[in-house]
């Protein structure tokens, strides 16, 4: 078994060696100095593996500690209740859906393929090896976690074990579960699959686990440490299952048959057929417009379901909202209502975040590129720097409207909220409040079609390729996040944020005027 995880994982460092040295070739400037036969280059084929052994231990940790950061540390502060028994009732919750969502066996993937189908090797031995070595990088991460918050929380060191194997063993009584179910009915749910039932439970059990402590009902903790030790003690059941399981030959191709599919399938194909389904086709569409206006009308008309129905649906998320909040204020206490008001006045900082996860932009570059640029692009009228420059300035026009809708929303919520809490004298908070969530809006709508006018990240075959841009969103994220640290007042944050928003703008649609000439075409 250790001979064939080790094959498998020199496969897969392959596999990841060889993204790297792709990624490298396609960055600016450094491309044209690395030759094509760079794939056999010992030496960078070492400090490949390298960065590729580092990026596995990053991923163990790291992974972990943004976890229990977002989902345990955070709202626990938050809802006043940093104690043993609300974060192990917490923890049972995620756990469970954790073992349904995570399980690491159901995952079809293209190594998994190449070495079970293409290579022939022996289906049980690479499951196992594989499988053992998901839960081993589980328990890698969990432990260093869990050993920090029983410092912070003050519960046993020797539960920080039990925690570890309980987390484990939900794993693999899900897995035990799935497997027997495979071997009576020979149906295979891989975690991209998961039936209706499964995440309806999932969605009840993240609701109970976040419902339960805002309204203050917390099990006890006696009760709590005999559910994880119960765990723990039947994840050696779960074990010896795994063991004897007689069918994982045929387990693994029938979980893998969907991927060479996948690999054989024309991505083009597959990626436009996916977006055509979204594409609205009837033929009766038209507009009065003339020249670029009519052509991306028309293109408007027939992408409403990408362009208008998320934006809609978050106009009424936020809306509900924001009603639930206004009401809650007006029927609140006088302490209650202070405290969201202090709220309200020092973390607007957190909106970036929300407005970034909000925005649309960048899906819909995506379908612009496949059922609009990768035709259009071939022409080379469409290619001329003024004809760009128009059509680029008419989509940021759409893009600003239908990220505006859920926007204007949220702003009007915010701003009706403060004169609440605070009166009619923070009037002018409100405003600037409102006018720096309607420039966040801008500027994540700017900042994406920036990005793929500047960079134009999709090849010929759709796929998209441009590790700059990748990185550059990648920072976005970083970035958008860091903001949820932050605790600034309204006037001086608002005042920074509508001002760099502004400039930023400005200088970017300069930037397509001067170079989406030479950039915006299509790469092969």
């Amino acid at each position: 078994m250790f001979k064939t995880f080790r094959i498998s994982y020199r496969l897969k460092g392959t596999y990841r060696v060889n993204t790297i040295i792709y990624a490298l070739k396609h960055i600016p400037v450094v491309k044209h100095l690395l030759p094509n036969s760079l794939y056999k280059h010992y030496g960078l084929k070492v400090f490949a593996n390298i960065v590729s052994v580092l990026w596995e231990m990053v991923s163990i940790f790291l992974g972990k500690i943004l976890y229990f950061t977002l989902m345990f540390m955070l709202p626990l502060e938050w809802f006043g209740h940093m104690n043993t028994s609300s974060f192990l009732q917490l923890l049972f919750f995620l756990s469970i859906i954790g073992a349904f969502l995570n399980t690491g066996i159901f995952e079809p993937t293209k190594d998994k393929y190449y070495a079970v189908i293409l290579m022939k090797m022996d289906g049980r031995q690479f499951v196992l090896s594989q499988y053992l070595y998901t839960l081993l990088r589980h328990c890698a991460g969990l432990l260093p976690c869990l050993f920090y918050l029983s410092i912070e929380l003050q519960y046993p060191i020797w539960f920080v074990g039990v925690l570890t194997v309980a987390i484990v063993g939900l794993k693999l009584i899900v897995a035990v579960y799935r497997l027997n179910d495979f071997k009576k009915n020979h149906r295979v749910r891989t975690e991209n699959n998961n039936s209706p039932c499964v995440i309806a439970f999932c969605i009840i059990c993240l609701l109970l686990g976040y419902g339960l402590i805002f309204l203050n009902i917390v099990m006890p903790i006696s009760i709590l440490m005999g559910v994880f030790i119960a765990s723990a003690c039947l994840s050696i059941w779960g074990m010896i299952y795994i063991f004897k399981y007689p069918c994982y030959h045929t387990f693994s191709y029938q979980l893998l048959k969907g991927v060479s599919t996948l690999i054989n399938m024309n991505t083009q194909d597959l990626v436009n057929d996916s977006y055509r389904k979204m594409m609205t086709m009837d033929t009766q569409i038209m507009s009065h417009k003339t020249g670029f206006e009519y052509f991306n009308e028309l293109f408007m008309k027939r992408h409403k379901k990408i362009l208008w129905r998320a934006a809609k649906r978050q106009a009424y998320i936020v809306l509900a909202a924001t009603v639930l909040l206004i009401v809650v204020m007006l029927h609140a206490d006088i302490s209650l209502k202070v405290n969201i008001y202090k709220v309200l006045t020092t973390y607007l900082p957190y909106f970036v975040f929300f407005m970034y996860l909000m925005n649309t932009t960048k899906s819909v570059t995506q379908a612009m590129f496949i059922n609009c640029d990768h035709s259009m692009l071939t022409y080379t009228f469409y290619r001329i720097p003024k004809n760009i420059l128009k059509l680029f300035q008419i989509r940021l026009r759409e893009m600003i409207k239908i990220n505006l809708l859920p926007t204007v929303i949220l702003g009007g919520g915010y701003g009706i909220a403060l004169i609440i809490g605070g009166g009619f004298h923070q009037l002018p908070y409100a405003l600037i409040a409102f006018v720096s969530l309607i420039s966040m809006s801008v500027f994540f709508s700017t900042h994406y079609l920036i990005l793929y006018y500047l960079l134009q990240p999709y090849n010929a075959y759709t796929e998209m390729k441009n590790p700059v841009y990748s990185i550059i969103v990648s920072l976005t994220y970083v970035i958008c996040f860091a903001f949820t640290k932050l605790s600034l007042p309204i006037f001086s944050f608002g005042i920074i944020c509508i001002v760099f928003c502004v400039c930023y703008c400005i200088i970017a649609c300069i930037l397509v005027y001067k170079k989406a000439g030479d950039t915006f075409k299509i790469h092969h």
